[in-house]
């Protein structure tokens, strides 16, 4: 019994060991969205030096198709006038040609402004760029090991499935039906918990004495009255965690 017990308890860890990397896999898009959004906070004034620059460069040629459909605004206004005859017509028309050149004026001096905020922010992204460079192979090389945990728990992953399928048929029948019945039944798949201070150490509820004295000894399979995990002893001095997990 003690063999089959020694047993249970490696499977236990085995199965715990699946679950944390089968969450650790499943978590992988939002990891990796962690990363994009820490590497984004960096990243935070170059992208806007970046949006400045191409918002600069848009306007500008909005700006400049205004000034294209002002002085051809402009033009017909100046043909009015050679072929005008009434004083009205001729003043309607200097006013036309007055408010183009206005509107011309103005536009070319946002033109100005514009020009200087592209050059400014294209000066200031140049001077920035080995920052920009190494903003980029780092997260670069953040990406790449990311890549690389991933490949070696997806291998893990593999190998520990391979190990439990090797475990379970080990198990006598009855004894891996029990940890299976155990383990799909509670929420957090412990079906092995070890017995220390007289206590469950996975439901924390005090155990019979005789029942303590039956672990023990492991001479036979020994469930929780409180939670039915199989129990098991392990000395004081040796190396174990509070309880399987």
């Amino acid at each position: 019994m003690k063999a089959e017990l020694a047993q249970l308890i490696a499977l236990q860890k085995t199965d715990t060991n699946i679950r944390t990397l089968q969450t650790e896999i499943e978590s992988i898009p939002e990891r990796r969205a962690e990363i994009e959004r820490e590497f984004d906070q960096r990243a935070f004034e170059i992208r806007a030096l970046e949006q400045k620059k191409e918002a600069a460069f848009h306007e500008r040629a909005r700006v400049e198709k205004e000034i294209f459909d002002q002085r051809q605004r402009l033009d017909r206004a100046e043909r009015n006038l050679k072929a005008v005859k009434k004083p009205d017509e001729y003043t309607a028309a200097i006013r036309e040609a007055d408010a183009a050149r206005k509107q011309i004026s103005a536009f070319e001096t946002q033109v100005l402004e514009q020009m200087e905020g592209f050059e400014t922010a294209e000066k200031e992204l140049k001077e920035r760029a080995p920052e920009v460079d190494k903003l980029r192979e780092d997260m670069q090389a953040r990406f790449a090991e990311f890549d690389e945990q991933v490949k070696r728990q997806e291998k893990e992953l593999e190998e520990a499935r391979a190990e439990r399928e090797r475990l379970m048929k080990e198990l006598p029948k009855p004894m891996a039906a029990l940890f299976n019945r155990i383990s799909k039944r509670i929420r957090d798949g412990i079906a092995v918990a070890r017995a220390h201070n007289g206590a469950c150490t996975a439901c924390y509820m005090a155990l019979r004495p005789q029942v303590m004295a039956d672990v023990r000894r492991g001479n036979e399979v020994i469930t929780c009255d409180n939670c039915n995990r199989i129990l098991y002893y392990e000395p004081e001095n040796a190396a174990q965690p509070a309880h399987v997990s």
